[in-house]
C-alpha cells in the first residue's frame, strides 16, 4: 500500500503522508518516508523537501496506539532503563544485517526496531544537506509533531488545531527524539514544563512559544511551504549541511547522548503494565471516536484530548 504521495517542482520535492483518518504513524509509513528521503539524498538535483500531509485536518498524528502497544507487549516483561540500552543497541546492531530487519519485525523485538527506525528518520532530516519544510496544516501530536520539530522549518496553518507533545499522559515521554528537539527549541526549563504539562499549542501560542516559524491562513500554508521550499533550496549543500551541524551539534555537544537516554527511558516505561493500561483505555476513545463520530481528527482533539491532557481521562475509568 503507497502511504506517500510525492510531488517534484524543480528542485522541491513535496512528500504527502496518508493514513486516514488521523494520519497515525506506523511502522509501514516511516519505512516509505525513510526510503524517499534516501532516494531524495542520492539525487542532486533535490535540494529541498516539503513534508505536508494528504489527509484533511490533521498534519501527522502520534504513533499509531494498536502498533505502539502491541510492540510494548510483546516482551512480557518489564524492562529498567538501566538495562534496556543493552537490548537496543543489540536490535540496531543486528538491524544493520542485510535482510535482518524484516525479520526483526516480525519477532518480540519489533518495537525497539521501530524506536530505532523514527530516529534513524529524524537523524537524517536533520543531518541531510537539503533544507525540510514542514507545512503543519492540521493537528500534529506526538511522533508526527516530532518529525515537524525535526525539520529545519516549520510553516501552521491558522485554525482549530493543536500541536504538541502529550506522551507523559500515558505514563511515557517522547519516544522519537521530542524532549531533545523541544529542548533545543525552547530551552531546557521551558521543555521541561511544557512536557510535564503534556500542553497542546493553538498556532497563535505555538508562534509565540518558537515552535512554529511562520503562521498563515490555513489554505497558504503548502503555498508558503512550497515557496519557502524553493528559495532556500539554491542555497549551497555544504552550507546547508554545516549550517545544520554547526547549530545542532556543536551548540548542544550532548544531542546524540540525550537520544539514547530517552531511547531507553521510552522503552522502560513503554514495559510497564500501568502504561499499556493507559494506551488501552485511549485506544477505547479513538476507536469510539470513530464509531461515533467517522474520525474528524478536530472534533476528535476537542472532545477527548483535553481530559487526557489534564490527567484525569485514565483515572475517570480506573
Amino acid at each position: 500500500m503507497n502511504r506517500l504521495e510525492t510531488e517534484r517542482h524543480g528542485a522541491v520535492l513535496t512528500v504527502r503522508l496518508r493514513n486516514e483518518p488521523f494520519n497515525f504513524l506506523t511502522g509501514a509509513l516511516l519505512a516509505e518516508l525513510a526510503d524517499t528521503l534516501a532516494r531524495a539524498e542520492r539525487d542532486p538535483t533535490v535540494r529541498a523537501v516539503v513534508l505536508a500531509s494528504a489527509v484533511p485536518g490533521v498534519f501527522l498524528g502520534h504513533y499509531d496506539i494498536e502498533e505502539l502497544l502491541a510492540g510494548a507487549e510483546a516482551g512480557g516483561m518489564e524492562i529498567s532503563s538501566r538495562l534496556a540500552p543493552a537490548p537496543l543497541r543489540l536490535v540496531a546492531a543486528l538491524g544493520k544485517v542485510p535482510g535482518m530487519r524484516g525479520l526483526l519485525d516480525r519477532t518480540p523485538v519489533a518495537g525497539m526496531q521501530a524506536l530505532l527506525a523514527f530516529h534513524e528518520v529524524v537523524r537524517r532530516i536533520r543531518n541531510s544537506d537539503m533544507v525540510h519544510v514542514a507545512a503543519v496544516d492540521g493537528l500534529a501530536l506526538g511522533g508526527g509533531f516530532e518529525l515537524a520539530l525535526a525539520c529545519d522549518v516549520r510553516i501552521m496553518g491558522d485554525g482549530p488545531y493543536r500541536v504538541g507533545l502529550m506522551e507523559i499522559a500515558f505514563g511515557l515521554l517522547p519516544g522519537g527524539g521530542g524532549s531533545q528537539l523541544l529542548a533545543e527549541t525552547l530551552g531546557a526549563g521551558r521543555a521541561v514544563e511544557q512536557l510535564l504539562e503534556g500542553r497542546l499549542f493553538g498556532p497563535a501560542a505555538a508562534l509565540e512559544a518558537g515552535i512554529v516559524h511562520r503562521v498563515v491562513d490555513h489554505d497558504e500554508v503548502r503555498a508558503e511551504a512550497a515557496e519557502t521550499a524553493a528559495r532556500l533550496a539554491r542555497r549551497a549543500p555544504g552550507s546547508v549541511r554545516s549550517v545544520k551541524q554547526a547549530v545542532h551539534y556543536a551548540g548542544s555537544g550532548r544531542f546524540g547522548r540525550g537520544f539514547a537516554v530517552e531511547r531507553a527511558r521510552f522503552l522502560a516505561l513503554a514495559s510497564r503494565p500501568s502504561t499499556h493500561a493507559a494506551l488501552r483505555r485511549y485506544l477505547e476513545d479513538v476507536r469510539a471516536h470513530r464509531r461515533e463520530h467517522g474520525g474528524d481528527p478536530a472534533a476528535f482533539a476537542g472532545d477527548f484530548l483535553p481530559a487526557w491532557q489534564a490527567g484525569t481521562a485514565a483515572a475517570d475509568r480506573s
